[in-house]
């Protein structure tokens, strides 16, 4: 269960006929691409970045819990927002929620590494990207 802060950013999405499956629901594997679409914008937003070429970052751990099923034509809302910050992670909570009637349809936690590409390894988070988690979400816990 998540946090009940409120989320400062969100992302919509629209459900799509080839996001169901046989039964006419949003298949669960669609979710992650739901939550890894509204991280992404709310990366950027934070960073204030506008090429995901210059992602710094590596998703090192997801979970979801499934609320209810969404169906087509809906349209959800995704919030995202930083929970905690570590010395080189931190972590992202997320929830999706059917638009017109504020339904709750998923929930997730993500563990982010700070991440140098081209040396493949953990880096330390810098004093900048610190500062914009917290302008973001200011009730980010600080490990």
């Amino acid at each position: 269960m998540l946090s009940d802060r409120p989320f400062r950013f969100t992302h919509a999405v629209d459900v799509r006929f080839r996001d169901l499956d046989a039964l006419g629901h949003v298949n669960n594997a669609v979710y992650l691409t739901y939550f890894e679409s509204a991280r992404m914008a709310w990366y950027l937003h934070v960073t204030h970045r506008s090429d995901l070429r210059q992602m710094n970052m590596i998703l090192a751990r997801a979970e979801v819990d499934f609320r209810s099923p969404a169906a087509y034509a809906e349209v959800l809302d995704v919030g995202v927002r930083c929970a905690s910050i570590g010395r080189s992670s931190f972590v992202v909570e997320q929830a999706i929620t059917e638009r017109r009637t504020r339904r709750l349809v998923a929930e997730a936690r993500k563990v982010l590494v700070h991440y140098d590409y081209a040396a493949l390894c953990s880096v330390p988070l810098t004093d900048e990207m610190r500062r914009q988690l917290l302008d973001q979400d200011p009730d980010a816990e600080v490990r």
